[in-house]
């Protein structure tokens, strides 16, 4: 087996690194939060769409928009993290 050294050597990152870092951060959030707002839209049109069908189900029907909104908090998460990584 050979021994590997894992040593990095940050003087060799491109200058660059930090920045794609950031827009992935930001492409994180923006996705999350579109995915979300359309999630929520979709369902809030499924709880009128059902309301008028059946009353008694609308609260049932809640789950999908709790759902989505827990997407565009987890895409918060996400980039907090990517950004405690990120090392300029």
């Amino acid at each position: 087996m050979s021994n590997t050294n894992l040593d990095l050597d940050f003087d060799s990152c491109p200058s660059l690194a930090p920045f794609l870092g950031y827009m992935g951060v930001a492409i994180a959030i923006v996705a999350a939060n579109v995915g979300a707002a359309s999630g929520t839209a979709k369902a809030g049109v499924g709880i009128m769409q059902s309301g008028i069908r059946s009353p008694e189900l609308i609260w049932r029907n809640l789950i999908p928009v709790v759902m989505a909104g827990v997407n565009g908090i987890y895409g918060l998460i996400t980039s907090i993290i990517l950004v405690g990584a990120i090392s300029s």
